[in-house]
């Protein structure tokens, strides 16, 4: 019997692998990570959109939040007016899924907040699962722009503002600078030397994609 141990906890995790899905872990997460919906709310998202409805509820706030895309691993979120939420399931080499959370804030300035949460739905470190974006990494020279331009540039910028964004079809995380409150001529030269940078999972942190 003891030889057949590690092949039928090796075939129970798998099966928990397989089992777990988006309905179901944002049906049982805590209340506290979204703060303004409860379970009912969240369990009568899943049940309008699952049959064709639109996914909006009211929530703690006495406003309203709408379930707007909720795959197998993916989930898109609009919690209030001025927060998208974006939840990914990312499968993990020594544990269940581990839950990617992205939160979008939209104001004067548009900004996103990125956590990881393990299947406990305890935050883990930034340090053990991404090297978040330098500055530096959003610029890139071009045949029409060179160094000089891009350093000018990049001191316009007092406030640095990032959006992220997951995606329901692949495992990769995208970053991209918003350009501060400069010129609208300013802006255009921005967007010719701003590039997106782009993380892939891989199946405990993520990594940079090249070239991207």
């Amino acid at each position: 019997m003891k030889r057949f141990l590690p092949l039928i906890i090796t075939l129970a995790l798998g099966q928990a692998l397989q089992a777990q899905k988006m309905r179901d872990v944002f049906a049982a997460m805590p209340d506290s990570v979204l703060g303004i919906m409860t379970k009912n709310n969240r369990l009568d998202c899943i049940d309008f959109i699952e049959n064709d409805m639109e996914a909006k509820v009211r929530n703690r706030f006495d406003g309203f939040s709408v379930l707007k895309a909720l795959t197998v691993d993916y989930l898109d979120l609009q919690l209030t007016p001025n927060c998208r939420v974006e939840m990914k399931l990312l499968p993990a080499e020594d544990t269940l899924n581990y839950i990617c959370v992205a939160r979008t804030y939209s104001g004067p300035v548009t900004e996103t907040k990125v956590a990881l949460y393990a299947p406990d739905w305890n935050v883990l470190p930034e340090e053990k699962w991404i090297p978040f974006p330098a500055y530096a990494d959003f610029w890139e020279t071009n045949d029409s722009v060179d160094k000089e331009e891009v350093s000018r540039l990049q001191h316009l910028q007092d406030m640095r503002f990032v959006t992220a964004s997951l995606q329901p079809d692949d495992m990769r995380l995208t970053f991209v600078l918003q350009p501060g409150e400069v010129d609208k001529e300013e802006v255009e030269r921005m967007k010719k030397v701003l590039r997106p940078v782009v993380y892939e999972w891989q199946g405990k942190r993520f990594v940079l994609v090249d070239g991207k």
